[in-house]
């Protein structure tokens, strides 16, 4: 079945080879900023001739109807330096230049985490980039707020203070909390691999403001990530080199306060330079619900050399600490009661946590030459966190969890551009090696004091993985993209439960290759046809993975994805995709609580994601996004299961966005956000109608019509004091009801941003 998909799928894109361009010739690209993040605005002209262009928010440019010849082409931006090369362009054919801008008076070669080698012009998956300029102008304070920019996502907020919340992608409903979405900070992995959930992954590491750019891969889609990632991938990137100084300071709602700082400063030491970046978060909450307050500090550091004129040298820390109250959830009287449902629940008054997090990362990067290039890399996670939890309103029944985890892992990837016949090629090959430990225990407790052990487990996890991936650029209507992923699995679990005899119970032999391979068309100037298959897996959770008797193998994930991309001089950007999700192998139980596990389950996904951007007239700018997705339940052991829909998965996710700014810096922004029906359990007793919210922004740029200097502004969120839900569940029956987190009534909060 998969062979006879993947041949229709080589049948339909083989005849776009063939086509036969114009005669006169093209020049396009991509203008990125050292740290990989894209430029917009960056003018490209053509010197001694009147052809210009400029880059658009994904940092492309274009420009046509260009005699054959040899030019100079020049890219410039203020801040940076002038960028200058000489370029032969040929009758009928598209000359690709990617441009790296480095700041005025900095121009080391920069550390890059992956796929330096691979061009943005031909990408085939979906990838959502959300850009430091954006994440500026919204005033983050979380950086899964950054979310709310991507197309179909969700957030499934659990309001339980610094436990991480959950996100909808791709039909997959506990991406981020449960494993089924990768979520990497400068290379670092922030998934944990066991103790919490399998997966479960807390982005209050990452200060907002010292994000320079995240990349949201939707499914299995590239080659460059591997495990949890069956949803997609989230690549944070933080502010690397630079001469600049960024605060953000916010106060509101429910005594909170936010205060941010970004500092990026270049040192001459000799011919050499030593660049700085550091970042500190404060953020403070009493909460908008009873026992809710949450408190942190976050302080990011990097610094990076410049060893010889073809090797650079960094070092990346990042530090988070944080201690907050839960509310637990509440039930549906008390969330329907306008009057009592911002009150804790039940017997949650002790409720709550703690964390510290601490990584370590660095980075030795070597130029062979202008295409060939070397990244070497280690780093080390260290974690503890301890959480006080009660799951429903009932008296008594509080738990502990203490976990504890340390982590190492280095690797190395190799970036290139070469040169096949006639045609050019960008590709990355890399390989990772990883252990990590993990401790966890857990007592009964009663008002946080404890009453008796119940579980003392030891994890130990390795993993090796290998992948490459190759883009050919054959024609503008053929650029074909084939990738490879292998990764392995080794560790054990020891047991040392009260009442038991320590033991050990290896790793089940877990191991998956993953192919990947899709291409790109250029029909016209602006408009692109791309298309991919891809594969991903998914390790079997909790304790059967170290069964070696049981014979499961991680489950797999098969995306089928079609779209185009419309570009209309930088005016209107439109962003259509199609896209399938099988799911086979799943793990399921042969009957609830027997202990055997059999690959039986299959699911399937599929849906529609539409995004526009557009600047109907000057300084007014739309931003939109609608996603429809639909799931079922395909096969189970539980046959009453087939046919249903998977849980906590709206069917439908809208989000508008229109802002307008006049010449004197006054400004507003309005959004709105729609979230569809969803069922809240596997078997769909329930399901939540879903929500509109929207918020609205006025504010001051210093710059005028740019924000770039900073501004001040107010923000009025849940405008109409909508009575909604950030996440529903089953409580495990028709006649359990469901448990709710309530969001938060309509609110406020005024700031200023200011770059020194």
């Amino acid at each position: 079945m998969k062979f006879a998909q993947i041949l229709l799928f080589l049948i339909v894109i083989l005849p776009f080879a063939g086509i036969n361009a114009q005669e006169m010739g093209k020049i396009s690209g991509t203008v990125v900023s050292p740290s990989n993040a894209v430029m917009d605005r960056v003018t490209i002209m053509i010197i001694g001739t009147d052809k210009q262009s400029s880059t658009n928010n994904d940092g492309l440019f274009l420009i046509t109807n260009i005699a054959p010849g040899e030019y100079t082409l020049e890219a410039s931006a203020t801040g940076f330096a002038t960028w200058r090369k000489t370029i032969q362009v040929q009758a009928s054919q598209t000359t690709i230049v990617d441009i790296t801008l480095y700041e005025t008076a900095l121009e080391l070669n920069e550390i890059v985490v992956k796929g330096e080698g691979l061009s943005k012009r031909n990408r085939t998956e979906t990838v959502t980039t959300v850009s430091l300029k954006t994440i500026k102008e919204l005033h983050l304070t979380s950086a899964l707020d950054v979310l709310n920019q991507v197309p179909g996502v969700e957030i499934g907020a659990y309001n339980q203070g610094g436990v991480a919340d959950a996100f909808m992608l791709r039909g997959f409903s506990g991406a981020g909390h449960e494993g089924q979405a990768a979520i990497e900070v400068d290379g670092v992995s922030l998934n944990e691999g066991e103790g919490n959930h399998d997966g479960y992954a807390d982005m209050n590491l990452i200060i907002p403001l010292n994000i320079s750019k995240v990349d949201v891969y939707k499914g299995p889609s590239s080659a460059l990530f591997g495990r949890f990632g069956v949803a997609g991938t989230l690549a944070f990137e933080t502010r690397k080199g630079g001469d600049y100084q960024d605060l953000s300071l916010k106060g509101g709602s429910f005594e909170t306060v936010d205060a941010q700082i970004a500092l990026g400063k270049p040192f001459e030491i000799g011919t050499k330079t030593l660049k700085t970046n550091f970042a500190a978060q404060m953020y403070r909450t009493a909460g908008y619900k009873e026992n809710s307050g949450f408190l942190k500090g976050n302080l990011n550091g990097s610094v990076a050399y410049q060893l010889t004129d073809k090797t650079d040298i960094a070092f990346n820390l990042k530090a988070y600490s944080g201690i907050w109250d839960a509310t637990g959830y509440i039930p549906t009287e008390q969330f329907n009661d306008r009057n009592r449902r911002n009150k804790q629940a039940l017997n949650a008054e002790n409720d709550g946590g703690a964390k510290n997090f601490a990584s370590e990362r660095i980075d030795v990067n070597h130029s062979f030459n202008d295409n060939l290039r070397l990244l070497v890399f280690g780093y080390s996670v260290q974690q503890n966190a301890q959480r006080y939890l009660k799951f429903f309103y009932e008296p008594g029944g509080q738990a502990e969890n203490y976990v504890t985890r340390n982590l190492y892992g280095t690797g190395a990837n190799l970036n290139g551009k070469s040169t096949i016949g006639a045609v050019d090629v960008n590709w990355i090959t890399g390989f990772e090696y990883f252990s990590e430990l993990t401790d966890f225990r857990n007592w009964d407790t009663n008002n946080r004091v404890r009453s008796g052990l119940v579980e003392d487990r030891g994890f130990e996890l390795q993993s090796f993985s290998g992948f490459g991936q190759v883009e050919f650029d054959i024609n503008p209507y053929f650029r074909p993209t084939i990738g490879l992923r292998y990764d392995a699995y080794d560790g054990h679990l020891e047991i040392r439960d009260p009442g038991n005899l320590n033991e050990k119970k290896p790793l089940n032999n877990l191991s998956h290759v993953s192919p990947k391979f899709g291409f790109r068309s250029t029909w016209f100037e602006g408009f692109d046809f791309k298309a991919n298959v891809s594969n991903g897996f998914a390790l079997p959770g909790g304790s059967i993975r170290y069964n070696r008797d049981a014979n499961v193998d991680p489950s797999e994930v098969w995306q089928y994805e079609a779209g185009v991309e419309y570009d209309y001089k930088n005016l209107v950007k439109v962003n259509l995709t199609g896209f399938i999700l099988e799911t086979s192998k799943e793990v399921n139980e042969t009957i609830l609580g027997s202990g055997v596990f059999v690959n039986s389950g299959k699911t399937q996904r599929h849906g529609l994601e539409l995004g526009i951007r557009a600047q109907p007239v000057r300084r007014l700018n739309f931003n939109g996004s609608f996603a429809y997705i639909r799931t079922e339940i395909k096969k189970n052991v539980d046959e009453a299961l087939v046919g249903k829909e998977l849980n906590n998965i709206p069917r439908t996710v809208t989000n508008l966005m229109l802002d307008y700014t006049l010449e004197s810096g006054l400004g507003a922004r309005v959004n709105y956000r729609n979230v569809g029906k969803y069922a809240t359990g596997l078997e769909n007793f329930f399901y939540y109608n879903g929500y509109s919210r929207t918020d609205a922004t006025l504010f001051y740029n210093f710059a005028g019509t740019s924000s770039k200097k900073g501004q001040i502004f107010v923000e009025f969120n849940n405008m109409f004091n909508e009575n909604y839900a950030t996440y529903v569940f089953d409580n495990g029956g028709p006649s359990d009801g469901q448990s709710y987190s309530a969001s938060a009534p309509r609110n406020f909060s005024i700031g200023v941003s200011y770059n020194f």
